[in-house]
């Protein structure tokens, strides 16, 4: 459920990004003068999005997978790949949340904002990033207690 409710805000955000440049687009057309914030804002609101939609796309498998080899690998070695693949994500995911909370942490202390000149806060994108990169850290913690359960042994 708190996957789905991330996915909404992601879409949100991603919305503003499309608003913002439609109005850039027509604004540059009509009065020849283009949003001095678009670019900064974009690329703010876009890295969140992706955090924050990130959760339920790792809870659902729906990620790029390169399968090429699998109709001629066995088994076993399979169940291992997904092992280690698992294993690596969970260090990986761990060593980005830990980065991202002490980055947003850093960012709400000093209530950073941005360098365009419209200087919107960008500490809640941070935080977003942040919070993203844990629910998929507990996603990849419940997917890794599901394999225990369901008996798939590293080997």
């Amino acid at each position: 459920m708190m996957e789905r409710s991330l996915t909404w805000v992601a879409a949100g955000l991603l919305a503003i990004v499309m608003v913002v440049g439609a109005v850039d687009v027509v604004a540059g057309e009509v009065f020849g003068a283009f949003l001095a914030f678009k670019v900064d804002m974009s690329g703010t609101l876009c890295a969140a999005a992706i955090f924050l939609a990130w959760p339920l796309v790792e809870r659902r498998d729906e990620h790029i997978a390169v399968d090429l080899f699998d109709p001629i690998t066995p088994a076993w070695l399979r169940g291992l790949r997904a092992w280690l693949a698992l294993g690596a994500a969970l260090v990986v995911f761990g060593l980005i949340a830990r980065g991202m909370w002490g980055i947003a942490l850093s960012s709400l202390a000093i209530r950073e904002t941005s360098a365009a000149t419209l200087g919107y806060p960008i500490w809640p994108a941070k935080i977003a990033c942040a919070l993203g990169a844990s629910v998929v850290l507990v996603t990849l913690l419940f997917k890794a207690v599901a394999r225990l359960r369901r008996g798939e042994g590293a080997a």
